[in-house]
């Protein structure tokens, strides 16, 4: 059963918080949670009162680690599970985009793999200056689903996208502003604030405006939507010796040995 607790959601002056609230995981997202928040966002959604949406992580040390790894073992057994494991990550992505409000990414600490791929799927991302951010797909031996590199590539161009997810590195956030990937970054003690002061601002502006201009933009760049479009990479590389070992290196916390196979 889902913990009502993980998730906190917060109204205030026509803005609603979704706080993703599992500090003991590092705020890392599991099924149960993406559900909660895909259930959140549509009845926040539906709020005539709600006029921005802010999501963000609880605490101050990390927005969303990326994805629970107390189950994306099990999921990436098979090619088929790990395309049924991403379509329900992309129906998280995809109520944010449906959602007819902005929604708005307050990044503190660290935005890793799925945590920057949620980030990326809203509208705007506030950052703090200590902010790091990552797809370290590659380091591990994973496939990144086809509707994520899309997203990635629309924001930063394909060269930039290629270095992010080949290198696996992080960035920090003024290389992510650089890049496109973050649209504001300020210091750490004016991040609320900050995201705050940019909501209270859409909230002033005309909502039907709002939904028609990320409507508009979203419809624009709609190319790569579907997880399916990935499966030929998924059969290659969930079934290769190179994605055992990539899993098994890092739960032992050692570097992987990739042999191309």
């Amino acid at each position: 059963m889902a913990n009502p607790s993980n998730l906190l959601v917060e109204r205030d002056n026509g803005i609603a918080w979704l706080i993703v609230n599992r500090p003991e995981v590092r705020n890392a997202l599991d099924t149960q949670l993406c559900s909660q928040l895909i259930a959140a966002l549509k009845t926040v959604g539906d709020d005539p009162e709600v006029r921005v949406i802010v999501l963000r992580g609880a605490g101050e040390r990390v927005f969303i680690s990326g994805a629970d790894v107390n189950e994306f073992r099990a999921r990436l057994a098979t090619p088929e599970s790990a395309l049924d494991y991403d379509e329900e990550a992309e129906a998280l992505m995809r109520a944010i985009k449906l959602v007819a409000k902005p929604v708005i990414a307050m990044i503190h600490g660290y935005a890793i793999g799925s945590g920057l791929l949620v980030a990326m799927a809203c509208d705007l991302r506030i950052a703090a200056d200590a902010v790091r951010v990552g797809i370290p797909v590659a380091r591990i031996g994973l496939v990144p689903p086809v509707p994520d590199v899309a997203r990635l590539v629309r924001l930063i161009g394909p060269d930039r996208a290629k270095w992010l997810l080949m290198t696996g590195r992080l960035i920090t956030a003024a290389e992510a502003q650089s890049y496109g990937l973050i649209n504001r970054v300020v210091p750490a003690e004016e991040l609320e604030s900050t995201t705050n002061e940019i909501a209270e601002t859409l909230a002033a502006n005309a909502p039907l405006s709002l939904k028609a201009i990320k409507q508009m933009v979203d419809r624009i760049g709609a190319a790569g939507q579907s997880v399916s479009e990935g499966a030929l990479w998924y059969d290659e590389v969930y079934t290769s010796a190179d994605f055992k070992e990539g899993v098994d290196a890092f739960f032992d916390k050692r570097p992987p040995v990739f042999r191309g196979k």
